[in-house]
């Protein structure tokens, strides 16, 4: 079997892979608390609405022969389609991910069971539909505690959702800076005094951060090495913790983001094509995307998801990423109504895209590595990377082609008049960025099946099949 890198914080359970399969090992406390959660109505009405990931024993011979003596026994989850990270979610996927979180919590508490944790790490997306995975967190609630999950739910999900409802901070770079999430002291360096007694900001940030100086404070005074640290909880019912939980989530619920507008936020409206143009453009995406089902599509730059949308009803899943988090924000909220149920949308600069970081760059894996999509859409991107991030074109392409996939890529032209608006000022004007240097690179690594001119030939739109990899010629002896 071969073990998740990430999961390892949590030394009661261990994700591993076998035969494309996740499986979690656990130990035998939390093997015998599967099988007391397992039976109850609650946790099986939170699988069967899809609010928790899909989870069954695991008892084959040949997997627990694997098994060294630390873990007593094993479940198996559905396999997701695609992973993505908190960092990677816009304002509404990551609020919708807090109450989904806080639901599962309530439900629990309400059958005397609690999550151990408030890890925004536990949730993912079937689609646009959050849903919670770490079965594991489940367990039996002791009387007088509180829920010991609250400050990391906090950092994780509160104080972001609190930045971008009150001060419009972009709060992927933060949540993608620090994996443990958003720290109080720090956030509140953002918050101005009369953001203070804004919705949620006194309690769930100005607070947490004055405490926790103030502890910081105190243990310098009075170092005691073998004290144990002050923590965060204090000792209450469980209804008095079932009414703090509702409580948070009345608050999230009403929290909101700005009412703004980016370019790419109107795109639909704010694009250069007139509807000739466009028209042709899209029968040459449907074209060449209808007649064949394809497992994973890539819709990169993909704007409010024009062509996402598209592709959703000839593929079994789509990954929507573009940086504009405004843009990606409105493609979710679209998505929810028309309940398309295969787009996963992430915010992400296809310039920088996510990196494996965490512990031993192991812990969060790359967006390169998560997926292997069968086709990529990269339409009216290119001038973006090679003009505006000045990433060479053959660089580029090459990481396209790394993916192995069919590409649909839209060239736009130097003479384009969003190619002459990236060039205005630039002292650099790129003279090797030309229609036929292009072709020359493409060729060099995709067969060029098919291709179309755009806009009275100011773009042109190709299909690019990946050209076999050389065999590498074998060593001589």
């Amino acid at each position: 079997m071969t073990p998740e890198h990430g999961s390892f914080r949590d030394a009661s359970n261990r994700i591993f892979y076998h035969d494309g399969q996740v499986l979690r090992s656990l130990s035998a406390e939390a093997t015998a608390n599967w099988h007391q959660l397992r039976q109850t109505a609650f946790f099986q009405r939170l699988v069967e609405s899809g609010a928790v990931v899909t989870t069954e024993t695991e008892d084959r011979p040949e997997i627990m022969a694997q098994l060294s003596g630390r873990w007593a026994g094993v479940v198996r989850h559905e396999r997701l389609a695609f992973i993505s990270y908190p960092y990677e979610w816009p304002f509404w996927m990551l609020k919708d991910a807090a109450l989904l979180h806080l639901d599962v919590l309530s439900q629990a508490l309400e059958n005397g069971w609690t999550l151990k944790d408030g890890s925004a790490y536990n949730m993912q997306w079937r689609g646009q539909r959050p849903v919670f995975i770490d079965v594991s967190s489940f367990e039996p609630y002791r009387d007088g505690d509180s829920w010991a999950g609250y400050r990391q739910f906090c950092m994780m999900f509160i104080i972001p959702l609190l930045l971008k409802a009150h001060r419009d901070i972009q709060i992927a770079q933060l949540l993608r800076s620090n994996l443990e999430g958003v720290d109080p002291e720090e956030a509140l360096k953002f918050i101005s005094p009369r953001d203070i007694f804004r919705r949620g900001v006194f309690t769930h940030l100005y607070l947490h951060a004055r405490l926790q100086a103030r502890a910081k404070r105190a243990e310098a005074r009075t170092p005691a090495p073998n004290t144990a640290p002050a923590k965060w909880s204090v000792r209450q019912t469980r209804e008095m913790t079932l009414r703090m939980v509702q409580s948070i989530r009345r608050m999230v619920a009403k929290l909101n983001r700005g009412s703004g507008e980016t370019t790419w936020s109107a795109y639909e409206t704010t694009h250069s094509y007139d509807d000739a143009s466009l028209a042709e453009k899209q029968g040459f995406v449907e074209r060449h995307v209808r007649g064949k089902r394809w497992r994973m599509v890539y819709d990169l730059g993909s704007n409010t998801g024009t062509f996402a949308r598209l592709c959703s009803s000839h593929a079994d899943h789509v990954v929507a990423v573009d940086e504009d988090e405004l843009a990606i924000d409105t493609l979710y909220r679209r998505l929810k109504a028309e309940q398309p149920g295969n787009i996963t949308p992430l915010v992400m600069p296809l310039s920088n895209v996510s990196p494996d970081q965490g512990w031993r760059g192991r812990e969060r894996k790359s967006f390169d590595s998560r997926g292997k999509p069968d086709l990529i859409l990269c339409l009216a991107l290119i001038h973006h990377m090679v003009i505006s991030a000045n990433i060479p074109m053959q660089d580029f392409l090459q990481w396209l082609r790394s993916f192995d996939a069919t590409v649909v890529l839209e060239f736009v032209g130097p003479e384009d008049e969003m190619t002459l608006r990236l060039t205005k000022n630039k002292k650099d004007a790129h003279p090797d960025y030309t229609q036929a240097q292009f072709e020359s690179i493409a060729a060099s690594m995709f067969d060029i099946a098919d291709a179309a001119l755009l806009k009275e030939g100011r773009r042109q739109i190709y299909l690019l099949q990946p050209k076999p990899a050389p065999v590498p010629s074998p060593s001589a002896a």
